[in-house]
């Protein structure tokens, strides 16, 4: 429960700034959102993120898989923010990516949460990380997202290079988040 709704805290955020303070409220006060919200709180998946992003796509009319992507670069910067004294400066985008799966992996393990994305992370090189991700919310661009903030925070540049996606029929996602390779001196 605790992710969810430190996610639809980040989520409140994320739409204010982004959309404005009136089109959050315009979410809250959306009757079919509440009755979503609620369907989603009665099963006791404490859930509410997919009903939350369904509605600002609707409102919004944005694509949802931007607006995942958009919230994936502010919950980085969150998230950098929060957990800053744990994370060693010297580590760079793709040492973080590796450290943030396995405290991840480790944080889903201890609440024995159910329906817990499966990601498994693997560097290819000092370039390149592999990244494999499975779950029934299919927010791959929420990875990029992250990535992306993440990069931009530390001013470096990586780009991600998705292989296979669950958003077009894949049963997983492989994503690469390669840092680009150093100018010629």
């Amino acid at each position: 429960m605790f992710v969810s709704i430190s996610l639809q805290v980040a989520f409140a955020k994320f739409v204010a700034l982004r959309f404005g303070e009136e089109t959050w409220t315009r979410l809250l006060h959306d009757s079919s959102l509440a009755a979503s919200m609620e369907s989603f709180s009665d099963a006791g998946r404490g859930d509410a993120l997919m009903p939350l992003l369904m509605a600002t796509t609707r409102i919004t009319n944005e694509h949802a898989a931007a607006v995942v992507e958009e919230l994936g670069a502010f919950l980085a910067g969150q998230l950098i923010f929060r957990y800053q004294r744990r994370i060693d400066p010297a580590w760079s985008t793709l040492d973080l990516i590796g450290y943030a799966n396995r405290a991840l992996t480790l944080w889903f393990e201890r609440r024995n949460a159910p329906n817990a994305p499966a990601m498994r992370c693997v560097p290819i090189d000092e370039r390149t990380v592999r990244i494999v991700y499975a779950s029934r919310r299919h927010l791959c661009p929420l990875i990029c997202g992250m990535i992306r903030g993440a990069a931009e925070h530390r001013g470096e540049a990586i780009r991600c290079v998705e292989k296979r996606c669950m958003m077009k029929g894949s049963s997983y996602c492989e994503i690469f988040a390669e840092r680009s390779a150093p100018a010629p001196a």
